[in-house]
């Protein structure tokens, strides 16, 4: 089913991926003090944190096979459905294994709702204009994490952590209804079925050099982005810096300021010049960009910096799924963007838990040299990666 304008239906997954984003981000940056107050202590903290991780994981690839055999619409349904009860969940969870449980049952619900509704949009759009589609939506849904992580400090301080969980539960509850517009099932229902898959078409996955080049680029891109610039960059900048939280708050900013940037321009470069140069200039220009940071200090300088990278990375996560839907046949872009969601998901899990090794054993410096390395070597796979071409359009859905 090909549409050149967004339709509805697409405006409606915008807005629900928005809140459920939104939703999950309120307490997701406060979530370790969150378990170490009912009890978790060492490994069982960083369990808690995870496993939510952890479940996305297991669901990213499946999803494609449960989309391919019985449509979008009940798949996304039950996904949202599980991430409200996962979430309400948390609200009343005693000790860490009880928490555990509720992230993994909001971990199971995510993949679900996203990896489905990515494919659904990738089948709603002629390949013209479903970079710039996609562009949008994934803006949006790591916009929602945006959002939701500026404010969750606010929110956690307000409200308790029980208060927290509730609204966030409450927000799940509106994503829910809002997928229950008529308009939305007609529209999935209405999208020309691919032939099913099975766990034969797995191997395909594995043996598509261009897809590989996507996922590792994806994967190194959110080593960078969930290790350095989330996690030990700030620690840095307040310990060794002597930055106020207040500075890293405009740093990280900056960044969010460049991913919007990003939202609404690649997609639709994407779409005039190809998928590969984009992701090619996602790549290269962090590699260049982490650098500096080793050598920075003021805080203007540094916004400057993290703005550039959030339109870098911007790059790599918009266009990512579209180059990794258009790589494969259309009956596997449910397992591509699965596997696409995969690698970003191992990303976030190892990221934390590398650079924070790093940081420990050589200092941040080394964070940033290694970062730069990680990104260079899979810059070299992106180089031979091969997209589909505008003029298949005409053949395309």
């Amino acid at each position: 089913m090909s549409r050149k304008g967004y339709s509805v239906s697409y405006i409606i997954l915008c807005v629900v991926a928005l809140i459920a984003m939104f939703s999950t981000s309120l307490v997701n940056p406060l979530l370790a003090i969150f378990a170490k107050n009912i009890g978790a202590t060492g490994v069982m903290i960083g369990l808690s944190v995870a496993a939510y991780w952890v479940a996305r994981v297991l669901l990213e690839i499946p999803s494609g096979f449960i989309s391919s055999r019985w449509g979008y619409y009940w798949p996304m349904f039950l996904g949202l459905v599980l991430t409200a009860v996962g979430t309400f969940y948390n609200a009343f969870v005693t000790d860490p294994v009880q928490l555990i449980i509720a992230r993994g049952l909001q971990g199971f619900g995510a993949p679900l709702f996203f990896a489905v509704s990515m494919t659904m949009i990738l089948n709603m759009f002629p390949l013209e204009t479903r970079g710039s589609a996609m562009g949008i939506f994934q803006g949006i849904e790591f916009g929602g994490t945006i959002l939701g992580s500026t404010v969750s400090g606010f929110v956690i301080t307000g409200l308790g952590f029980f208060g927290g969980f509730i609204l966030s539960g409450i927000l799940c509850v509106i994503a829910v209804a809002l997928i229950l517009v008529p308009r939305i099932k007609k529209e999935s229902l209405a999208i020309p079925k691919s032939r099913p898959m099975n766990v034969a078409d797995i191997p395909k996955m594995f043996r598509n050099k261009t897809l590989l080049a996507i996922c590792l680029a994806t994967f190194v891109s959110f080593v960078v982005s969930q290790g350095v610039l989330y996690t030990t960059y700030p620690l840095y900048a307040n310990g060794t810096l002597q930055m106020s939280l207040t500075d890293i708050g405009l740093i990280m900013g900056a960044r969010s300021v460049g991913y919007v940037l990003a939202i609404f321009t690649m997609g639709i470069i994407s779409d005039r010049i190809g998928r590969k140069p984009v992701l090619m200039f996602g790549v290269a220009a962090t590699c260049i960009m982490v650098l500096p940071l080793a050598l920075v200090s003021g805080l203007l300088m540094t916004m400057g910096i993290f703005f550039l990278l959030g339109i870098t990375t911007g790059a790599v996560w918009i266009i990512g799924p579209v180059f990794a839907a258009e790589a494969v046949d259309s009956e596997s872009r449910g397992a591509a963007v699965g596997t696409y969601r995969t690698f970003f998901d191992l990303g976030s899990i190892f990221g934390p838990i590398i650079m924070t090794w790093v940081l420990a054993v050589q200092g941040a410096s080394w964070t940033f040299y290694l970062s730069s390395i990680m990104l260079a070597v899979a810059f070299v796979p992106s180089l031979m990666t091969t997209e589909t071409k505008l003029k298949a359009k005409k053949t395309d859905n």
